[in-house]
């Protein structure tokens, strides 16, 4: 099962996702699960799939990855912070700190352009600088070796991802929730997940709204699988800790779903932690917590929909070295497998919307 995941996930990892430019990653994984017998519906910001029984429990992931997209004149910029702006009208300008760790995750790698329509790899190069002094307060890169990209084009690690000792790394924030997702429905699952766009820019939370109000599902049980970042902490990766949250820096989540998945996970012997307990017992403030999918979904619709996360804890995060492990993996999904499929939790079925 783990090798199952660990293989899809590097399949997918193999198809460029530069947030903005998803489309042929969606028409990709429109056609995985469609193999699989399941309906599938790809839309423009979100693909979702669903089994017999799509009331029964939905759980979320994006699709969305970070990289760069050409500005012309052998200039490239941040992708998340660029669509945030010219999409949403949003000033997206980062501070100075903000920029240098975009860079430090960037520079030095190799990264490949790609046409957006098809996923053909164009041109590759290698990252050489980044600029804060530059555009304003975009992060300003300059790629050698890459020949001159039109406008508009994107760019992705050209890192592969791999398996070594016993360590998945790669870009896999948050490639291996949709390997773990594949998974669970080739286990069985038959409920619904909505497979959301533009995570990385904070607006996934819209496209899964969309879906929920055009398929008129209500629900305050909502699964939303993630990664989950540590830097300091490689405890959390070797015990294969299961990161659930009571909330973030935006809202509180749904504390009947909370309790009950931490009561599942002591009944299965499986560790976990609580991530914003954790960072408050370290002195850190409520508007420290960090800002997730689910709370921006909370706060915007005034607690309409609601939920919990189930998150796997990674290193180097953002990078083409996001590493887990094969513990950390197989946790993941005996969890999420038992509260889907095997002993489904009860609390999760949702209803149609009354007319």
């Amino acid at each position: 099962m783990v090798k199952s995941i660990i293989s899809k996930t590097i399949e997918y990892l193999s198809v460029p996702a530069v947030v903005g430019f998803e489309r042929h990653f969606m028409n990709f994984l429109e056609a995985d699960f469609k193999a699989l017998g399941l309906n599938v519906i790809k839309h423009d910001r979100y693909v979702a799939i669903t089994g017999n029984k799509p009331f029964s429990a939905v759980i979320c992931a994006h699709l969305d990855r970070h990289g760069l997209i050409s500005i012309g004149d052998d200039e490239y910029v941040y992708a998340a912070q660029y669509i945030k702006e010219i999409k949403y009208g949003e000033n997206n300008r980062l501070a100075l700190e903000q920029i240098q760790s975009i860079s430090e995750r960037f520079e030095g790698e190799r990264i490949y352009s790609y046409d957006p329509e098809n996923g053909q790899k164009l041109a590759e190069g290698l990252i050489e600088a980044c600029n804060p002094c530059m555009q304003q307060g975009d992060a300003l890169f300059f790629v050698k070796e890459m020949q001159t990209m039109d406008y508009g084009i994107p760019l992705a690690y050209a890192r592969t991802a791999r398996f070594e000792e016993d360590r998945l790394k790669g870009q896999i924030d948050n490639t291996i929730s949709l390997g773990v997702v594949y998974e669970l429905f080739a286990k069985g699952f038959q409920g619904t997940a909505i497979l959301a766009t533009e995570e990385e820019i904070g607006k996934s939370w819209m496209h899964i709204r969309s879906y929920l109000e055009t398929y008129a599902i209500e629900t305050q049980n909502l699964i939303v699988l993630d990664t989950s970042p540590y830097s300091t902490n490689p405890e959390a990766i070797e015990n294969g800790h299961i990161i659930f949250r009571n909330r973030d820096m935006s809202e509180e989540f749904n504390p009947e779903l909370v309790k009950a998945l931490k009561v599942r996970a002591k009944d299965l012997g499986l560790d976990y932690q609580v991530k914003d307990e954790t960072m408050l017992k370290a002195g850190k403030q409520i508007a420290q917590l960090g800002s997730t999918e689910l709370g921006r979904l909370v706060k915007n619709t005034n607690g309409h929909w609601n939920g919990a996360t189930v998150q796997i804890p990674t290193l180097m995060y953002h990078t083409s070295n996001e590493t887990t492990t094969t513990k950390a993996i197989d946790n993941y999904f005996k969890f999420l497998n038992n509260i889907l499929i095997e002993d489904k939790l009860s609390l999760l079925e949702g209803r149609k919307a009354e007319a």
